[in-house]
């Protein structure tokens, strides 16, 4: 069974109940629609740990035992949801470059990373 983990933004998470994603992976549609035929299992929903005047106490420490925590209990893929991307002042979106270095310590781990749930 593979092992799956969705990762979203802290801002968001204080009006967001993950909904989205959550039905978005009960149902495999949008970006779980790739997994149709295999047996999956949410293993973990977590939030970054903040950025910006918006983090959690010890910011980095929680951050790096989180990510320890996903590849310990075995995670296979990360999806990181839609609002980890951020629109600019040209409504241009941006992936916030917390969430970018915590996926390039999740690929170092052999962790594939998609972007993408539900959006």
């Amino acid at each position: 069974m593979k092992k799956i983990a969705v990762l979203r933004c802290l801002r968001t998470s204080n009006n967001c109940t993950g909904s989205g994603c959550l039905k978005a992976f009960n149902n495999k549609t949008n970006a779980f629609a790739a997994y149709e035929a295999e047996a999956t299992e949410l293993a973990a929903f977590l939030n970054c740990s903040g950025c910006g005047d918006v983090r959690l106490p010890d910011n980095e420490a929680g951050v790096q035992k989180k990510l320890d925590r996903l590849v310990t209990i075995g995670i296979e893929t990360v999806h990181l949801s839609g609002c980890t991307r951020k629109k600019d002042a040209q409504g241009e979106k941006h992936e916030c470059p917390q969430i970018t270095k915590m996926a390039e310590f999740l690929t170092q781990q052999g962790i594939t990373v998609v972007r993408g749930t539900h959006h």
